[in-house]
């Protein structure tokens, strides 16, 4: 489980991007100035870091650097400074992103999850050759799925979404994490999206479970739910 460092001198900002990103399955480390964060870094195995700016002590710019020179974790900076000059600053500094304030939560999730598949691959699921689900078994050795021991006829779109469905069993998954996990091409509009999970549902559903849950203004999420 990734473990990610949020520093912000705003307490409301650091609970709102906790409760979010505990969502998806991280765990989140608190802190709330540069020197807090620093000995939170030093104490903890930290797989990213998610950092404001403008903090009184230690900024966001210091504690990248100090981290940077011991580390290659990814670094993102939440800033409401929108100066261009500020921006390549920090990516000079060896931030791997910079998000805007005031930001939409679910798209800092979406940044986040993006930066930690760069970084570290799938590595930590590398081993998962076999996943189950209720009545539904993808052998993702094979590229297949078999439902009730018999094999279902998946598009190549399905698969991905559905391997990326699996991996993520019990989380909320947005539609932009789901495009990132499955789309090969153009970014689709939300209609395509709904569309596409919708089609992969019916074919997924039987007799006693269901499996995609629709959560309502967050995305979807993969459980198998007995019908009642």
């Amino acid at each position: 489980m990734y473990q990610i460092l949020v520093v912000d001198d705003e307490e409301k900002i650091v609970e709102l991007l906790r409760i979010y990103l505990e969502m998806q399955g991280y765990q989140v480390i608190g802190a709330h100035d540069g020197m807090q964060a620093l000995a939170s870094w030093q104490q903890n195995k930290i797989d990213m870091v998610l950092t404001d700016i403008m903090m009184l002590g230690m900024d966001g710019y210091s504690l990248a650097e100090q981290i940077r020179s011991e580390s290659n974790v990814p670094i993102l900076f939440l800033s409401a400074r929108t100066d261009i000059t500020d921006r390549v600053k920090g990516l000079k500094i060896g931030a791997d992103d910079y998000i805007l304030k005031p930001f939409d939560p679910l798209e800092v999730v979406t940044r986040v999850s993006a930066n930690l598949r760069r970084c570290y691959g799938y590595d930590m699921k590398a081993d998962n050759k076999e996943f189950i689900c209720g009545n539904l078994k993808l052998d993702s050795d094979k590229c297949l799925l078999y439902k009730n021991g018999q094999e279902v006829e998946l598009t190549a779109l399905e698969y991905r979404m559905l391997q990326f469905f699996l991996e993520n069993q019990g989380r909320v998954l947005t539609k932009n994490q789901i495009y990132e996990a499955a789309w090969a091409d153009r970014f689709p509009d939300d209609n395509s999206i709904m569309v596409a999970v919708s089609k992969l549902r019916a074919k997924l559903q039987d007799s006693q479970y269901q499996y995609i849950h629709t959560i309502r203004g967050l995305g979807y999420r993969m459980e198998a739910r007995r019908e009642e």
